[in-house]
């Protein structure tokens, strides 16, 4: 899977994503039982998160394959084939569509797509899910806070309202305290986006679960003037 977030706050977005990418195969026993095996290889160099063009960029989880190649490269060659630098959140989103829907079968992958339209000036984040070709725009921008997508429970339990099942069935709630994205400036978005997949990979890494997120974090930040990053991974030697 992944963990993909994007915060969202008055003097801009902040994008982020973890690097890990899972793999799982099948195998044919002699007796004819299929046995599946889960995190058979791992890898934690994936991109997640792209720019797209000066104002708009892109996180990415779900199927990161497509007939068995790294769904990354099939991200760059259509930011690189498709999007244009005059084009708009809602439009990257259509053409998301338009370009993977050419694979058979449709890949479940999922995007969030965030940015600054020329023509308005006004933050637009959308979901695009390609399995279903269905496209969500999110809630009022002008107003702040967040969305995620991915290995989304350890957040969850940590920012949502949960309780603790008593032995005759009922809940009792625990104190939950909110978070005030309304004060949020940029660097406090920067942090809680940090925090917010460092937490998920953390969790996991203890959890008796196949371990879909970690690695490097990488964090982009989309301005009204341009997009520039805070972290990224490069390539090495």
């Amino acid at each position: 899977m992944s963990f993909i977030i994007t915060v969202y706050t008055n003097e801009g977005i902040i994008m982020a994503s973890d690097s890990r990418t899972t793999y799982s195969n099948q195998v044919v026993l002699p007796n004819g039982e299929i046995r599946h095996n889960f995190g058979v290889q791992i890898t934690d160099t994936t991109y997640k998160t792209f720019i797209c063009n000066s104002r708009i960029g892109l996180s990415t989880c779900g199927d990161a394959t497509i007939n068995s190649t790294p769904i990354a490269g099939f991200i760059e060659s259509f930011i690189a084939q498709k999007v244009t630098n005059v084009d708009s959140v809602e439009e990257v989103c259509d053409k998301l569509i338009e370009y993977f829907s050419q694979y058979t079968p449709l890949p479940e992958t999922n995007f969030i797509v965030a940015g600054y339209n020329n023509d308005d000036q006004k933050q637009h984040i959308s979901r695009v899910y390609i399995a279903t070709k269905q496209i969500i725009p999110t809630v009022d921008t002008s107003i702040p806070g967040t969305l995620w997508d991915g290995e989304t429970n350890t957040l969850k339990k940590l920012v949502k309202s949960v309780g603790i099942k008593n032995e005759d069935g009922t809940y009792t709630d625990l104190p939950n305290y909110s978070i005030g994205f309304d004060f949020f400036t940029l660097q406090d978005a920067i942090n809680f986006a940090e925090y917010a997949v460092d937490v998920t990979i953390k969790t996991m890494s203890f959890q008796d679960c196949v371990k879909t997120v970690g690695g490097p974090i990488d964090i982009l930040a989309i301005k009204p003037n341009g997009v520039f990053w805070i972290q990224h991974k490069e390539l090495h030697a």
